[in-house]
C-alpha cells in the first residue's frame, strides 16, 4: 500500500488523470460483464441512473447534434462550451472561459479557465477552440446550416494558447448565447477532412471536456435499440455531479420506449397523450414548453403562391382551433416572434374572406366543378410537403399526418385540390434544399437566443439556407438585423413589433402550435428542478442537485 501511495504521489497531474480514466474503465467494462448483452437490463440490477430516448444514436459530436435529439441530450454530459445555459436562472453563463466585450460591442475576447483537461487527460488550448470554430464550422465543407449561419463573417483569432477572440462585422446580442456550442478536441480531430467528421470513428467514442465521459463505443443492440454508458470524469473542473453513472438507451419508438419501462428512470419528451396512458404511479411529471413551432410554409417562388394576396387567402381558410383539438395541443401561435403576446392579428380564420382572396387573384371555381382553376383556366394544384415519422415516431406522425390532413380538408371545402406528399428526413432534406413544394409543413426550433436570422433573414434563402419560404422583404432584413444589434430591452421589444407586423402582412407562413412536452422521472431520483427549459437537454443543467436512491 505504502509503495502504491509513493507511486501516485510521484504521478503529473496529466498522468493522474489517465490512470483514474483508465481505472474508471475497467471498473465499469468488469461491470457490464457481469449483466450480459444490456439488451434488457431490469432497475433492480442496475445501479446506474438510466434515461430512454427516442431516435437512434449516431453522431456523439456536437457539431451535428442537431440532426437527432438522443445525440444531443447525451452529448450535453460530454462535451463543454465556453457558455452555458442554466435551467434554473435562465440565464447564460461563463463555462469553459471568462469573456470580456469591448467598447464597440463587436469583439468577444474569452480566455480559458485553469486545469482543463479532455476526457484522455490532454490539456484543453486555444487550438481546440479555434480548431471548433473556424476550422470546422466556417469551413464550405461543413453541413450543419444552423451552426454554420452563426458564424458567417465573424473572424476568428487565436492570440495565445489560452486566448481566442471573435470580432463580428455588427453587433449581434445573441452570440454569446450561441457559444454554447461544445467544443471538438484538435489533437484528435485536427488530420480529419471536415467534410468526413460525420462518418469518423470519434462519433461513436468521443473525447470531451465534460462532466461525464464514455467509456467504450455506444452499441446497437439486437432489438434495434441503441445504448451507451458514461461515467463520471473525475478531473472535470466544475461542481462534479453526485450520479457517477448514466445510461441512455433510444429506442426506434415511442412505443418500444414505453414498453420498456423496466429499463429506464427517466424519459422526456413525453406526449400528453401518451402520457395518459403510461402508468405514472412511481413516477415524478414535470410539463415543459419550447421554443419550437410547426407551420405552413408558404413557397413565395411558386407559381401560385407569390403573391400576398393567394397566401392571406389560404392562411384566412385554415382554421387553427379545430387542428388543435384534433391532435390535442393547446398552444396556438400566429408569429415565429415567440417572446411576443400570440395575437389573432390578420390570422383569424374566416371562409367569406378566403373567397375573396382567392377571387382576387383570379382563382376561380365554376358552379359545378369540385376545384378551382387558375388565371389561365388550368386547373390548379398545391402540393404539401411533409416528413413522413411513421419509422422513428408513431405519435409524432398521427399530429403531423392528422395536421395535414385537415388543412387538405379545410382547402377543399374552398375549391382549393391539396396533393400531400411525405418523405423520409433524407427525401425531404433534397426537397428542402430544391424547395421543390407549393407548402411545406414542417417544425422549427428558435433554440437558446430566439433570433430569426436563420429562418427569415433574405440571405438566407438560399439552397443550404433555413429560409424554407424563400421570404424576401428589406423590412423584414432590417428589423432582423436591428434586433442582433441592440442590447436595450425597451427598443428591442419596440423592433419585435414592427418585425411581427411585418411578417403578419406578408403571410409566409401560418403558423400554427407550439407543443407540450413533459419529463417523467423514477420516485427514486430527487433533486430535479428547473424554472425554465429551452431545450430539452436544458434538464442536465442542475444535475450536480440530483441524487438517486
Amino acid at each position: 500500500m505504502n509503495l502504491f501511495l509513493k507511486a501516485a504521489k510521484s504521478l503529473s497531474k496529466k498522468e493522474k488523470v489517465v490512470s483514474a480514466i483508465l481505472l474508471l474503465a475497467i471498473i465499469w467494462s468488469s461491470y457490464f460483464i457481469f449483466l450480459g448483452d444490456g439488451t434488457s437490463i431490469e432497475i433492480a440490477k442496475s445501479k446506474a441512473y438510466s434515461e430512454g430516448l427516442v431516435g437512434e444514436i449516431t453522431h456523439l459530436n456536437p457539431v451535428f447534434t442537431e440532426f437527432s435529439e438522443a445525440d444531443t441530450d447525451i452529448c450535453t454530459l460530454i462535451f463543454s462550451g465556453l457558455t452555458k445555459y442554466s435551467s434554473e436562472t435562465g440565464e447564460f453563463e461563463e463555462d469553459l472561459a471568462t469573456h470580456t466585450l469591448s467598447d464597440d460591442q463587436k469583439t468577444y475576447t474569452f480566455t480559458l479557465k485553469n486545469e482543463l483537461y479532455w476526457h484522455d487527460g490532454t490539456e484543453v488550448t486555444a487550438q481546440d477552440i479555434y480548431f471548433t470554430f473556424a476550422d470546422v464550422i466556417q469551413s464550405p465543407d461543413f453541413i450543419n446550416p444552423v451552426l454554420k449561419s452563426n458564424f458567417e463573417g465573424v473572424t476568428i483569432e487565436m492570440p495565445d494558447s489560452r486566448t481566442i477572440t471573435f470580432t463580428l462585422n455588427s453587433i449581434n446580442t445573441f452570440f454569446f448565447s450561441g457559444m454554447t456550442v461544445g467544443i471538438l478536441p484538435y489533437h484528435i480531430l485536427g488530420e480529419v477532412p471536415v467534410s468526413e467528421l460525420d462518418t469518423h470513428e470519434f462519433n461513436r467514442q468521443p473525447v470531451g471536456t465534460g462532466a461525464y465521459m464514455v467509456t467504450e463505443p455506444y452499441d446497437i443492440l439486437p432489438d434495434g435499440s441503441s445504448s451507451v454508458n458514461l461515467s463520471i470524469f473525475p478531473e472535470y473542473y466544475g461542481e462534479v455531479p453526485t450520479l457517477s453513472d448514466i445510461r441512455f438507451v433510444a429506442y426506434p419508438s415511442i412505443t418500444e420506449l414505453v414498453e420498456n419501462r423496466s429499463v429506464w428512470h427517466g424519459a422526456a419528451r413525453i406526449q400528453q397523450s401518451l402520457l395518459e396512458e403510461m402508468d405514472t404511479e412511481d413516477l415524478v411529471t414535470y410539463q415543459y414548453e419550447l421554443p419550437q413551432y410547426t407551420a405552413l410554409f408558404f413557397n413565395t417562388d411558386s407559381d401560385y403562391l407569390y403573391t400576398n394576396k393567394a397566401r392571406l387567402g389560404i392562411s384566412k381558410a385554415i382554421d387553427k382551433d379545430a387542428i388543435l383539438e384534433a391532435i390535442g395541443y393547446k398552444v396556438k401561435i400566429h408569429t415565429p416572434l415567440l417572446e411576443l403576446e400570440q395575437v389573432e392579428w390578420i390570422h383569424t380564420a374566416s371562409q367569406e374572406e378566403a373567397q375573396g382572396a382567392f377571387y382576387d387573384v383570379g382563382w376561380t371555381l365554376a358552379e359545378d366543378d369540385t376545384y378551382r382553376t387558375d388565371e389561365n383556366g388550368e386547373p390548379m394544384i398545391l402540393h404539401l410537403a411533409r416528413r413522413d415519422f411513421y419509422e422513428t415516431n408513431e405519435l409524432q406522425e398521427e399530429v403531423i399526418s392528422t395536421t395535414a390532413a385537415i388543412i387538405q380538408e379545410q382547402l377543399a371545402e374552398l375549391g382549393l385540390e391539396v396533393v400531400i406528399e411525405s418523405y423520409p428526413i433524407d427525401e425531404l432534406t433534397e426537397v428542402i434544399t430544391s424547395r421543390d413544394y407549393d407548402m411545406l409543413l414542417y417544425g422549427q426550433s428558435m433554440g437558446y437566443n430566439l433570433d430569426t436570422f436563420a429562418y427569415w433573414h433574405s440571405s438566407q434563402a438560399t439552397e443550404d439556407g433555413l429560409n424554407l419560404s424563400n421570404y424576401q422583404n428589406p423590412k423584414a432584413d432590417f428589423y432582423i438585423e436591428s434586433i442582433r444589434g441592440t442590447f436595450d430591452t425597451e427598443e428591442k421589444q419596440t423592433l419585435l413589433d414592427s418585425l411581427a407586423d411585418v411578417i403578419a402582412n406578408d403571410v409566409p407562413a401560418v403558423f400554427l402550435y407550439t407543443p407540450s412536452y413533459y419529463y417523467v422521472v423514477d420516485t427514486k431520483l430527487t433533486g430535479v428542478s428547473f424554472e425554465t427549459l429551452l431545450r430539452p437537454r436544458d434538464r442536465f443543467s442542475s444535475i450536480t442537485s440530483w441524487i438517486f436512491n
